[in-house]
């Protein structure tokens, strides 16, 4: 993903401050745990939101020092399923994002090199999350194939259908939103209760799309003067007309979110799909007036 699902932090009561660093360093010691120190590079908010979503049981911490607070030792989140899957669906992703990035002319001497580097751990992620890694690698195919030329517009105003609500696996409809989305909603997979699993597919799904349009909102301009693909271009819609499609897909995540269980992180995790989202549109709207 791209760092857009962040809190909206003047509003988060200190208590949820406090978790939500706890859960940030938690997946930030479960990476290198499980993937090496060097891993820890690549812990993002993005992730953190889907590690606060599934989890459940009970909330504790254990203070522990690490390579960035050596002296003074940081609370962290213990142990919990949901800790290792999300460290290793930021793997996988982070994986296939940069095997993504490496069509960028700008960006793909790096990105070959970061591949090389996390070769191993990418791998090994794959290996851990079978279904996820084949999901992610289709949606990813699609992907390439509409920046490729292979569709003529971008279909933004994509639709998951009422029969397979919180699904989204029946196909990207030609979309990047879509096929992000779907790509995303894929990892709901982690719920055991079928009501949940549709439930967090739909929020997921919906907040993948909104990523999408964010990020093609915000380099518009840029791919633009660079010829890249740009979702938001390629679809000819008006920039207010992209920031409604924003807003609706926000509204529909938001109200996904309220058919999954509540747990000790609902507050920030609802913190996030309201005001965290509300605020980072509203600056890519403001930045989009210069």
């Amino acid at each position: 993903m791209f760092g857009y699902v962040k809190p909206f932090r003047p509003e988060l009561r200190l208590r949820e401050l406090t978790q939500y660093q706890t859960a940030y360093c938690g997946l930030c010691r479960a990476l290198s745990e499980r993937y090496g120190a060097f891993a820890r590079l690549l812990v993002n908010y993005d992730f953190v939101f889907l590690l606060m979503l599934f989890w459940s049981g009970p909330y504790g911490t254990v203070k522990r020092r690490c390579v960035r607070h050596p002296f003074r030792g940081r609370c962290q989140i213990c142990e919990n399923p949901a800790l290792n899957y999300a460290a290793d669906a930021l793997m996988l992703f982070t994986g296939w994002k940069l095997r993504d990035t490496v069509a960028d002319a700008r960006l793909a001497l790096f990105s070959r090199f970061l591949l090389l580097f996390y070769r191993g751990a990418f791998r090994r992620a794959a290996e851990r999350l079978p279904r996820e890694a084949e999901e992610c690698g289709r949606r990813m195919g699609e992907i390439r194939r509409i920046e490729g030329g292979g569709a003529v517009t971008d279909g933004l105003c994509g639709e998951v259908p009422e029969e397979s609500y919180g699904a989204a696996a029946d196909g990207a409809r030609g979309g990047t939103p879509d096929a992000f989305g779907s790509m995303l909603a894929c990892l709901s997979g982690f719920f055991t209760d079928e009501g949940d699993r549709r439930a967090a597919g739909s929020l997921l799904f919906h907040l993948g799309r909104w990523v999408t349009l964010a990020d093609a909102a915000e380099d518009r301009e840029r791919d633009g003067k660079s010829g890249a693909y740009n979702a938001v271009t390629a679809s000819g819609l008006e920039r207010e007309a992209v920031f409604r499609l924003l807003g609706r897909e926000q509204e529909r995540a938001l109200a996904a979110s309220d058919l999954i269980p509540e747990n000790v992180f609902s507050g920030i995790t609802r913190n996030i799909l309201t005001l965290g989202l509300q605020a980072r549109g509203h600056d890519l709207y403001r930045k989009g007036e210069r």
